[in-house]
């Protein structure tokens, strides 16, 4: 066991999976390694990495004057569909955006650093919007620190917590709203370059948490070491 911890193979066959979401055959024939070790490997090395996320992944212990301090979205994830008693499909876990089964996370970027500051889920897709996601945790944070986030028009009825694209808005907040969720979007995308979340998921909602947060890790690991995201205010780059 500690020999193999410290074997970088296993490592990367778990890192493996995370881009490709492979079938178990599929693996054995790439990495020629029995089937019950890579999997063995993968999720250890996997909840590892998950575990990274209190390190990584943390609300800063201060914002300073700043009132909108984070941009926030939901993330849906494609997975496999489940057993239901009346229906063909769980009408809980439907996604609109996929038109399928998924689980959605809430995600959250600092504006004024390149951090992922915030993560809350999954949750079943159909049965929680983004409003709803919202309203669980994250809206009682920014209550209590008085600060705003900016998110998209699917996160509107919270003027006290959230400021959404709004007509009224001048040109120059306009920009720095879109900025910010084009900063966000540009995040989701790169998440979604790993196979195991922009794929079907196989391996049941906890595995899907133990994935989820550790491509949040990894992702956050690529921007501080060399794939830094754009500034978000308006005019720098």
């Amino acid at each position: 066991m500690a020999a193999e911890c410290r074997d970088p193979r296993s490592h990367l066959m778990a890192l493996h999976f995370v881009k490709h979401c492979d079938t178990e055959s599929e693996r054995e024939a790439t990495c020629d390694e029995p089937t019950m070790k890579m999997r063995d490997w993968c999720w250890h090395f996997l909840e590892r990495i998950q575990a990274l996320k209190a390190a990584k992944i943390a609300w800063p212990e201060s914002f300073g004057d700043d009132i909108c301090v984070i941009s926030i979205d939901g993330v849906d994830c494609w997975t496999v569909e489940c057993n239901h008693e009346e229906h063909a499909q769980d009408p809980e876990r439907h996604s609109h955006e996929h038109n399928k089964a998924a689980l959605r996370c809430e995600l959250g970027l600092s504006l004024n650093s390149d951090k992922l500051i915030w993560m809350n889920g999954p949750h079943k897709a159909g049965k929680f919007s983004d409003r709803k996601i919202f309203r669980k945790k994250l809206r009682t944070k920014l209550k209590a620190l008085k600060k705003m986030g900016i998110a998209d028009g699917g996160c509107t009825g919270y003027p006290q917590q959230l400021s959404t694209p709004n007509a009224h808005d001048s040109k120059s907040v306009r920009k720095f709203k879109s900025r910010a969720l084009k900063r966000q979007e540009r995040f989701n995308n790169k998440m979604k370059c790993c196979q195991v979340l922009s794929s079907r998921f196989r391996h049941g909602e906890r595995r899907f948490a133990v994935c989820f947060e550790a491509v949040c890790v990894l992702c956050q690991h690529d921007i501080e070491h060399g794939s830094p995201l754009f500034n978000v205010h308006v005019g720098d780059l």
